[in-house]
């Protein structure tokens, strides 16, 4: 089955896998689902790239709530949550009204909060996909093995409160 992974950054910067939430589809899908049916007349749209567009697009909208927003941006490729912004992504996490497992990934995300060691912390959406923070680094021939992602010196990734405009 798959499963939704969880990913933090160590202090110096390196990604480690965290926790996986099983079934895939209470996450990103589920998140977009609900969204689609609350603000957009679409019903289920993952399978129709013309609607999926619009959900996305609802991140740049003033009529979509801040917990929303938050949730949705949280589904983006390459976004990361710094640190000091856990805590509203937990809170948005837990206000979503939806059936999918943001109540379970609040509780991991609180557990990296406590942990002072983490410094951000990203998602794969779907571990059906082979791209995750764990290789984004790149590939070391000599030793045969993926480079994690570092978000200190790597430019591939955004965070989701750097821009972030409330509704």
């Amino acid at each position: 089955m798959s499963c939704t992974e969880i990913y933090g950054f160590d202090k110096d910067g390196n990604a480690y896998c965290q926790a996986e939430v099983k079934n895939a589809w209470r996450g990103a899908m589920a998140i977009w689902n609900a969204l689609g049916e609350r603000y957009l007349p679409l019903g289920k749209s993952i399978f129709n790239n013309e609607r999926m567009r619009q959900i996305w697009s609802l991140y740049d909208s003033s009529n979509i709530s801040n917990t929303d927003k938050i949730c949705l941006g949280t589904t983006f490729d390459k976004v990361l949550i710094k640190r000091e912004d856990i805590p509203d992504v937990v809170e948005a996490f837990r206000d979503f009204d939806g059936d999918t497992s943001l109540k379970e990934q609040a509780d991991i995300l609180e557990e990296m909060f406590k942990d002072g060691d983490c410094i951000a912390v990203g998602w794969n959406q779907t571990s059906v996909t082979c791209e995750n923070w764990e290789n984004f680094g790149g590939y070391d021939e000599e030793k045969d093995e993926s480079i994690p992602y570092n978000c200190l010196t790597g430019t591939e990734h955004w965070y989701l409160f750097d821009d972030f405009e409330t509704a």
